[in-house]
């Protein structure tokens, strides 16, 4: 047994927040079971107690790894394991990857439909370095009905969701980027992003998918020329990535904006903002992304914009110094 009680436990984190039994089971348990679990009457299966301490925004192992197994280990190893090879995104690493998938689609851990939700969700990452993106569609979708059955792409904003589906879900927005219409697109991004809005998620556990969606959403309004849309997103964005030092997303924020005010035929201002963006890419030697902006912006505008180079950043400036969010499962 573990050495904490289940009932108090999540009763004090519950009431820490100043949630109501709704707000806390909303989409998970219903409020009866929860009330059940409160007063010590039932204890709850693993798969709703990491969902209750997930919405908690508490790591559920810290609370019972006494009674964690050699196999949970295991699992836990071989997850991180293919969550570092697909982030790679080499050729190598991809097909390491796949085998890896391959061989845990006949590990008997991985039936378990959490598990078996992760292995799809890692094939649908496959799928979308290759350029296959009916595959990509195909593997989001059928993830997303092991814990929303009957998935509805027109309920998004109506679901309460959790990290795993929200990522499944941008993937499938990404793919119908690529396979019917960036329209298409944005309309599931806005609609996870108000099922996001409305849903009672702890703020740690809901910035980490958050500030990516942000992301897509803006780079998809500019890409529909919906400038003043995808500004305004921007501007959210780079407002949480300063509040929450996210400086993986910050300059990436900040070239979207400039890129699209510069669309707007504001070029003082662009300028200015695209200076910033380029000087913070620079700093983290993020060179992939220096080089895209030359070219983009020297093809649009007629910018060359290595003239910033003379702004020489701090070299004792390194990304280690800041905490940054873990890198997104999918980006447009």
């Amino acid at each position: 047994m573990p050495l904490f009680r289940v009932d108090t436990l999540i009763k004090e984190l519950r009431k820490s927040k100043g949630w109501t039994q709704e707000q806390l089971c909303e989409g998970i348990c219903a409020k009866d079971s929860l009330s059940r679990i409160e007063r010590g009457v039932r204890r709850p299966d693993r798969f709703v107690f990491e969902r209750l301490m997930q919405r908690l925004g508490e790591d559920p192992l810290k609370y019972y790894t006494d009674i964690v197994t050699a196999n949970d280990r295991r699992v836990m190893e071989l997850k991180d394991k293919l969550t570092y090879l697909l982030r790679e995104k080499s050729e190598e690493s991809d097909i390491a990857a796949e085998m890896l998938i391959n061989e845990l689609q006949l590990d008997k851990a991985f039936t378990e439909k959490i598990n078996f939700q992760f292995l799809l969700m890692n094939k649908a990452i496959l799928a979308f370095h290759r350029k296959d993106y009916s595959g990509m569609y195909n593997y989001a979708v059928e993830a997303l009905n092991i814990t929303k059955q009957n998935f509805d792409e027109d309920k998004i904003d109506t679901y309460v969701l959790l990290s795993n589906e929200i990522k499944l879900i941008n993937q499938i927005a990404v793919a119908h980027s690529f396979l019917s219409s960036l329209e298409k697109s944005v309309n599931i991004l806005l609609k996870l992003k108000a099922s996001i809005d409305k849903s009672y998620f702890d703020e740690a556990e809901k910035i980490r998918t958050y500030i990516t969606l942000l992301y897509n959403i803006s780079k998809n309004l500019g890409l529909l020329k919906r400038y003043e849309e995808c500004i305004h997103i921007c501007d959210i964005g780079l407002e949480l990535c300063q509040k929450h030092r996210n400086f993986f997303y910050y300059p990436m924020f900040q070239y979207n904006k400039a890129y699209y005010i510069l669309h707007m035929r504001k070029k003082e201002e662009g300028i200015a903002l695209l200076e910033k963006a380029y000087t913070l890419f620079a700093a983290y030697n993020r060179y992939a992304e220096l080089s895209s902006i030359e070219s983009h912006v020297d093809k649009e505008f007629g910018i060359k914009i290595q003239v910033f180079k003379t702004q020489h950043p701090n070299p004792s400036c390194n990304q280690s110094q800041f905490p940054v969010d873990s890198v997104p499962v999918v980006q447009l």
